[in-house]
């Protein structure tokens, strides 16, 4: 027990010595090398910072920063570099020109013509609301010139009154008779009915 707890005990002093020389390692990076770092994506760490991360590559991007600028380079330099190197995709913002102008103004461009199709939507409905309020005629209701179409309107209405008369009348009192569309015009085709 008391060996395993001594051994916990010097990994944690381990971790903590080790912990402390890397964060004197970054000490000694100027501010502006943390500043570079910081707008700099780690090449094998997704999602973090040069800065940010822990891996070897990251630590020694970030001492190659701090000699760059010991030698005078300006910071722009220092980022083409890296742009150079690794791609636009090195960088934590891309930059505002060209294609990448694009990603930048798509966002905004679609939140605005989202906002212009439910503005729209909106209107209209308010109109529709208007008009149903005013008693106007439905939106629904088509006006067409087709005898036929009278034809089958009526039959609906037609079916449509018989379905509320079933139900408003018991089912024995009133029998149903058949339409006259319902019957066969002159029998079945191929029998000898209606054939002489």
């Amino acid at each position: 027990m008391k060996r395993s707890l001594l051994a916990i005990a010097l990994s944690l002093s381990l971790l903590l010595l080790v912990g402390g020389a890397a964060s004197a390692a970054d000490e000694a990076l100027s501010a502006e090398a943390l500043s570079i770092a910081n707008s700099l994506n780690c090449p094998v760490c997704t999602g973090e910072s040069v800065r940010d991360s822990s891996s070897q590559l990251a630590h020694d991007m970030r001492e190659l920063i701090q000699q760059k600028l010991d030698q005078g380079q300006t910071r722009q330099q220092i980022m083409d570099y890296f742009v150079g190197a690794y791609g636009v995709t090195i960088l934590r913002q891309p930059p505002k020109h060209g294609f990448s102008l694009a990603l930048w103004w798509i966002p905004v461009v679609a939140v605005i013509a989202g906002a212009g199709i439910l503005l729209g939507f909106l209107t209209q409905r308010r109109r529709w609301s208007a008009a149903a309020v005013a008693g106007s005629e439905p939106l629904t209701s088509v006006e067409v010139d087709d005898p036929g179409l009278a034809r089958y309107e009526e039959l609906i209405r037609q079916d449509v009154t018989e379905f509320d008369a079933d139900f408003s009348v018991p089912p024995a009192s009133k029998p149903k008779s058949p339409r006259v569309d319902d019957r066969p015009a002159g029998g079945l085709l191929g029998s000898d009915q209606g054939v002489s």
